[in-house]
Order: structure tokens, then C-alpha cells, then sequence
């Protein structure tokens, strides 16, 4: 049956709507690129000179473009479902919808060619030299590193990671309406569903993906440089793994202490621990929410339970935990402005189990990553918590304090010495006499790597609060 005209898409409101979106895309990345290469010559416009500057703009343009096509087909969707509910019972129904599911899909891969040609378009960027910037000189190279390209192209991929599935999911959903049954949607809701009885495989580490990992390790640190400006590693002592399992104890629990995945990938920390690769333990919360717990277990992350902690420690010889756990997280203040860190110290099954499993612990202090978030529902929060023992509920925001992503504040990773630990009595068992002093001595090492370092971290006056309660 032929579809009536008004079944046909109307093109004049997305059209609108999508100059409006190009006027946003090119905003948003000249404002990236100031923040990326500030100081370093970076200008809305590069005139067309020393033969390179046409290529940073036409690779500008083709991305702007396409992110603003990808973003006229998502509101053509809203207009052909918009019309599917006003007018369902027209013969246009069955159309529109098909029409939706291919703008969709169309949708999909155009926001990653945007992202491609925007990650290029950073390769042909002319860096200038600071006492030229003003005249707006430019140190040309002839001819285009590809080295360049792949890169960029990479590091900003990372965050494409995080990116892609909400595209993937808008274009999943809308297929799913296309095909006019509810019972599809239901069924692939009951699908993914399904996949929370296999939550032990993914807690316990058995869905973790080497390659991924790998790529991950090859390209963090450009990535978190690129955004933080710098990421540096101190080695408060010069002792390596030796023979013994280590427990890697991190601090603080900030808001959302990410650098506890990552700052083992760095290549810092591979000159000195050769051939350790820990094992970071998460609270179970994390793999709650869909896709992030996909992510969690490609990393190898695994569940802070007791029984893995020991397992990992065994099979692994190196886990890292966040010993401040909730609690800390509850304290956290963060901010730009931040003037003290608390780090909570009533948790001691970290030391017991490290007496128990013969291994040694290695404190670690992070600079930086605790000033990057803050929790716009902080008090709430901590009131919840200390009432509930419930962490709820959580806004993090960083970056120009309204976004989610984390504020542009460098990163200094402090990693001491592995302690050594007493030996467990001859059941095995960790004498509690002997968690207190090892647990007491841990917390004035870390205090004291705190004090030692924070200056040259760049938080001089930045306080540090131990909360034994």
C-alpha cells in the first residue's frame, strides 16, 4: 500500500535544528582544543599557511559536519515517532518506523566518523612557539606523520569507549520500535537481564579481556596526560617486588577513584615492580550498572569480596584495594578548592588478610584525582550513610564544576616502600595484637608520605585528616 505524503520525513526542522548543532560541535571543539593545547598556539582559526593548516581545517569541518548530521538524524527520529504516536492508525506507520531504525543506525556512524575526523584533524594542528604565539607564527612540518593520526585517533577513542554505547543503545531501542512489538523489547531486556546469573563470572575476573587490557596499558597515559596535563609517579624508596604477594593499599577513596584501575599501567610503575601486574579489587556496586561493569571486567577488575581477595592474591601476587572503602568516599569534599583529605582508618581486614597471605603492603597516595570530582550531594550523602551505612545518592561533577568528567587537575602518584608485615601464628590466623601495629604503623607511613610530598605534588597547603571512627 502506498504510504501517504505526510509519511515522508520532513527535513525542515532537523535542518534548523542541525545548523543550530553545528554552531554547538564547533564550540565545543574549539573549546577541547583550548583545553587540550592551550598556550600552545591554539586559535579558533589557523590561517592557511606553511602548508598544513588547510588539512587541521578541512578535517575540522568534515567532523563538525558529520556530528551535526549524526544529531539531525537522532531529531528526525523524534519527529517520525512523534508523528507514529499522533497519527497511528495511518498506512504511514509501518514506514516511519522503518525510517527510524535506519537514522539511527545512519546516527551511529556518523558520530564515530565525526570522531575519527575530529581525532585526525588534532594531528595536522601546527604547535607554535611561545614567543611566536602572539604573531601568530607557527612551526610548520612538511608532510604528515601518520604516527600522529593513529595517536590522537587512539587516545581520543578511550573516551569514545565510553561514548559509543549510548549511541549503540538509542540505535538498538529504535530498532526495536521499528519492529512495533513490545514483546521485542521486553525480550531484549529479559536478554541482557539474563546475563546478571553470570555476575559471578564477571566479579571473580573471568571475563576479562586480555587484549583490551593491553590496549589500555599501551595508551592510558597519554590519554590521562593529554587531559590532566600531567601524570607523574614517585617512588618513595627504591625496593621492588621481591618474592612476596603485595597488597597495594590506595589513597583516598575520592568520589570516583578510577586511578586505582590505571596507575599500574604506567610504565613508572613497571620499571620499578617488574612483572607485577595487580589485580584491582572494586566494591560489588560496580558491577551493578550496565555496560560500566562490561568495562570493569575487560580490565580485570575483579569483586573486593574476602574469598577473591585471598584467591587473587594467591593466583595474581599483587591486588590493589581502596582500604577507605564508603565511608571515605562519603567524606570526600573535592574541588578545585579542596583544603583537606580524609581518609577513614577503621577498616583493618586489608592488614589481616595480608598477615594471613604472607604479603607485604605498599601504600599509595594520588594527588589530584580527589580535587577533580566533586559531590554536588555531598551532605545528603554523608548523612545517609552514617545513618544507613547506604552511599546514596552521588552527582559527580568536575570539569567547569557542572560536567561529569573529571576537572583538569594534574595527577602524582606516590608509591612507598612494601612494608613488611608479622608472620600469622600457627594456625594461620593473624594475631589481632599484631593487626593493630601493623595497621597503626601502615597509617603513619601514609601520613608521612603525605606530608613529604604533597609540595612537590603541587598541594602544598592541602591538609590530610585521619578519621578513626
Amino acid at each position: 500500500m502506498r504510504a501517504p505524503a505526510d509519511a515522508a520525513i520532513d527535513w525542515r526542522a532537523p535542518s534548523a535544528g542541525a545548523l543550530a548543532c553545528l554552531l554547538a560541535v564547533a564550540i565545543t571543539n574549539f573549546g577541547v582544543g583550548g583545553a587540550l593545547f592551550g598556550g600552545r598556539g591554539w586559535r579558533a582559526w589557523q590561517p592557511f599557511a606553511r602548508g598544513r593548516s588547510w588539512r587541521f581545517t578541512l578535517a575540522q569541518a568534515i567532523g563538525w559536519t558529520l556530528a551535526s548530521a549524526s544529531l539531525a538524524c537522532v531529531m528526525a527520529c523524534g519527529t517520525l515517532v512523534w508523528r507514529d504516536a499522533r497519527d497511528a492508525r495511518d498506512d504511514g506507520t509501518r514506514e516511519r518506523r522503518l525510517a527510524v531504525a535506519a537514522l539511527s543506525w545512519t546516527s551511529l556512524g556518523l558520530s564515530v566518523a565525526s570522531e575519527a575526523a575530529v581525532a585526525a584533524s588534532l594531528a595536522f594542528f601546527d604547535v607554535q612557539d611561545e614567543g611566536e604565539a602572539g604573531r601568530g607564527a607557527a612551526r610548520g612540518r612538511e608532510g604528515l606523520d601518520f604516527r600522529d593520526v593513529a595517536r590522537v585517533a587512539t587516545l581520543l577513542s578511550i573516551a569514545h569507549v565510553l561514548h559509543a554505547p549510548h549511541a549503540v543503545i538509542f540505535a538498538t531501542l529504535a530498532t526495536v520500535y521499528a519492529l512495533g512489538s513490545s514483546g521485542a523489547l521486553a525480550s531484549i531486556v529479559v536478554l541482557y537481564a539474563s546475563t546478571y546469573f553470570l555476575q559471578r563470572d564477571l566479579e571473580r575476573g573471568r571475563r576479562k579481556w586480555d587484549a583490551f587490557r593491553a590496549w589500555s596499558s599501551r595508551w592510558i597515559e597519554g590519554a590521562a596526560k593529554a587531559w590532566h596535563g600531567s601524570v607523574r609517579m614517585i617512588h618513595d624508596g627504591a625496593h621492588g617486588a621481591g618474592s612476596t604477594p603485595l597488597v597495594f593499599a590506595y589513597h583516598p577513596h575520592s568520589l570516583i577513584p578510577a586511578g586505582a584501575v590505571w596507575f599500574h599501567f604506567l610504565p613508572q610503575f613497571g620499571r620499578r615492580f617488574e612483572n607485577v601486574k595487580p589485580v584491582t579489587l572494586a566494591a560489588s556496586v560496580l558491577f551493578k550498572p550496565p555496560f560500566v561493569r562490561e568495562l570493569a571486567a575487560w580490565l580485570g577488575v575483579r569483586s573486593v569480596s574476602q574469598e577473591i581477595f585471598r584467591s587473587t592474591l594467591r593466583h595474581e601476587r599483587a591486588v590493589v584495594v581502596c582500604p577507605g572503602g564508603q565511608g571515605e568516599m562519603c567524606e570526600h569534599v573535592g574541588g578545585l578548592k579542596e583544603e583537606t583529605i580524609t581518609l577513614c582508618t577503621k577498616h583493618r581486614g586489608f592488614v589481616r588478610l595480608a598477615i594471613e597471605e604472607k604479603a607485604r603492603l605498599v601504600p599509595v597516595v594520588c594527588f589530584g584525582e580527589s580535587s577533580s570530582w566533586r559531590n554536588l550531594l555531598r551532605h545528603p550523602g554523608r548523612y545517609l550513610y552514617r545513618r544507613f551505612r547506604v552511599a546514596t545518592p552521588l552527582l559527580a561533577v568536575g570539569y567547569l564544576g557542572i560536567l561529569p568528567i573529571p576537572a583538569r587537575v594534574p595527577l602524582t602518584f606516590v608509591v612507598g616502600d612494601p612494608m613488611s608485615l608479622p608472620e600469622p601464628d600457627d594456625a594461620g590466623r593473624a594475631r589481632e595484637s599484631d593487626v593493630e601495629i601493623a595497621h597503626a604503623a601502615y597509617y603513619r607511613e601514609v601520613a608521612r608520605l603525605f606530608a613529604k610530598h604533597k609540595g612537590a605534588s603541587g598541594f602544598p597547603n592541602l591538609n590530610l585528616k585521619l578519621l578513626h571512627e
